[in-house]
């Protein structure tokens, strides 16, 4: 809660001191032997936070504060650089939470971009993705309001304290969504206004927060196409874009990132499930959390019931597979009836929480 000190200069005074309380504590002259500036202001900001009514703020609004370690702390969000030292949330995250993809794009959006952030927002909620965006106009609510109109979850990451709203109007939206079940959080006091540096910031840990990040009609320099940016080279996560008119500003950032190569162009739901699965590392990250030891589907299954909760796609996926020698889509989809994309959603869930489908797939 202290102006001056980020997640960076937070991190090395939990280190060089031991604890919060001992930092704190510290004098302008221990202070200084880690800030190496602005240590007497520093000093100040600590002594002008009131922490009391802090608490009483959380209160009235309905919002718990969440630390690094505890087991409620998304583990994804270990991978964020640098890791918040804490979240204010309204709600609360769940271990679904693990399989979350982030929708992202331009405030100022076409129908076009809407009727594409719906459709794949849609869809993904449906196949038991966590849907995370950042609460804006344009793409980011249609994002979180298809999840919620499709039943699924939905997190937002908001660029202020979670007791203002930001936009204002999206209110009722973010009401909605923890009636619904899902969050609303962000590493900012419960009613500090959303400044336009604190917004990349932000993004780090929509990054940060999911499996893979989908780009629709992010512009040139964007929020999202950082995020996205972010999301392949900080955190090592798929990304991808969704296409636009040739001549349309709204797409110019999503087909760059294309042309060099750092997000893959994706046109249907089926696309998305194939790159969430061509990555190893996002595997490492969603099962990091509870050890699972990726037990083989053609031999004994034990998902582990208490960990995950299968969808009804999943659990045809699994039967179906049980009763085969070797497994492909096509196969697949005649034995449950399911379509392909299903199919392959059902198998991009199964494989992250560690079971295998071995021999084809």
């Amino acid at each position: 809660m202290t102006r001056g000190i980020g997640p960076i200069e937070g991190r090395n005074l939990l280190e060089a001191f031991g604890s919060a309380t001992n930092a704190l504590a510290a004098s302008v002259t221990e202070l200084e032997e880690v800030l190496r500036r602005g240590a007497d202001e520093v000093r100040r900001n600590m002594d002008a936070v009131n922490v009391q009514r802090e608490f009483e703020e959380m209160d009235r609004e309905s919002v718990c504060g969440i630390l690094p370690g505890d087991s409620d702390w998304p583990e994804l969000l270990k991978t964020a650089t640098p890791e918040p030292l804490a979240l204010w949330v309204r709600g609360a995250f769940q271990e679904a939470d693990r399989f979350s993809v982030a929708v992202v794009g331009s405030r100022i959006c076409t129908a076009y971009g809407m009727e594409q952030a719906d459709r794949f927002a849609g869809w993904l909620a449906e196949q038991g993705f966590t849907i995370v965006s950042g609460g804006a106009r344009g793409i980011d609510a249609a994002a979180h309001r298809s999840a919620l109109r499709h039943h699924g979850r939905t997190v937002v990451v908001l660029a202020g304290g979670v007791g203002r709203a930001y936009p204002p109007e999206h209110a009722p939206l973010f009401d909605s969504v923890v009636a619904a079940g899902g969050v609303l959080c962000s590493e900012f006091p419960t009613y500090h206004p959303s400044e336009g540096g604190l917004f990349p910031r932000r993004n780090r840990i929509i990054s940060a927060l999911s499996l893979g990040t989908l780009l629709i009609e992010a512009r040139l320099n964007s929020g999202a196409l950082i995020t996205g940016r972010l999301a392949a080279e900080s955190h090592g996560r798929e990304v991808m874009a969704v296409p636009g008119r040739v001549d349309s500003p709204s797409s110019e950032g999503c087909h760059r990132a294309i042309r060099e190569g750092w997000a893959a162009l994706v046109t249907n739901v089926a696309d998305v499930s194939q790159q969430l699965r061509s990555s190893s590392m996002l595997v490492a990250g969603a099962i990091a959390a509870r050890k699972n030891t990726g037990a083989d589907v053609l031999h004994e299954v034990k998902p582990a019931a208490g960990v995950l909760k299968l969808t009804p796609a999943m659990e045809q996926v699994l039967a179906a597979a049980r009763s085969m020698r070797s497994i492909d889509y096509d196969e697949l989809s005649q034995k449950t009836n399911l379509g392909i994309a299903e199919v392959m959603a059902a198998v991009t869930r199964l494989e992250l929480s560690g079971i295998r489908l071995r021999n084809c797939i």
